[in-house]
């Protein structure tokens, strides 16, 4: 699928077209040492954590009355406080490095693009990529592969060291 992009040179903006396909190896290797960064950015920081809890915790939002709902959206709101230098500063940067690998775009031209211009690359990326299918698809093949160890592990004959004679 086909992005447009603008690099600008001195004073003047060329427009040039960057066909967005499915990841490579490399990129997804790339893609996931990204992705760690970002979970321990947010393991470091216990407002994140807290708000990421609260965020996503759907069992506690379907059993609040009035008041723990209000207490609940006081939480979220202190925590995004408390998170916020991180919020703003080191997850945009990290998230913007990780498309950048995923779209195959150099991170200095990807981050001179217009926000809607990096949501067409957004929405490119997933279209182009099944993501959930790969995902599946890396579960199978590593299922199959612990099967295959197992199977092998069973087959060996069990070694049996003798005590040394002294």
């Amino acid at each position: 699928m086909k992005v447009n992009l603008k690099i600008k040179e001195d004073e003047s903006i060329t427009t040039v077209q960057h066909d967005i396909e499915e990841m490579n190896i490399i990129q997804i290797t790339k893609a996931i040492k990204k992705i760690k960064e970002i979970f321990d950015i947010a393991q470091k920081d216990q407002n994140l954590q807290a708000l990421l809890v609260d965020v996503f915790d759907e069992s506690q939002k379907a059993d609040e009355d009035k008041a723990a709902e209000s207490e609940f959206g006081q939480r979220i709101i202190a925590n995004a406080i408390g998170a916020l230098d991180v919020l703003l500063m080191e997850i945009p940067d990290k998230a913007l490095e990780l498309l950048s690998i995923l779209s195959g775009i150099d991170y200095e031209t990807f981050v001179q693009q217009k926000a809607m211009d990096v949501f067409d690359i957004y929405d490119a990326i997933i279209q182009v990529n099944d993501i959930d299918q790969l995902i599946k698809r890396a579960k199978k093949s590593l299922a199959l592969t612990k099967a295959q160890t197992k199977f092998m592990t069973m087959l060996k004959p069990k070694q049996t060291v003798e005590p040394v004679q002294a």
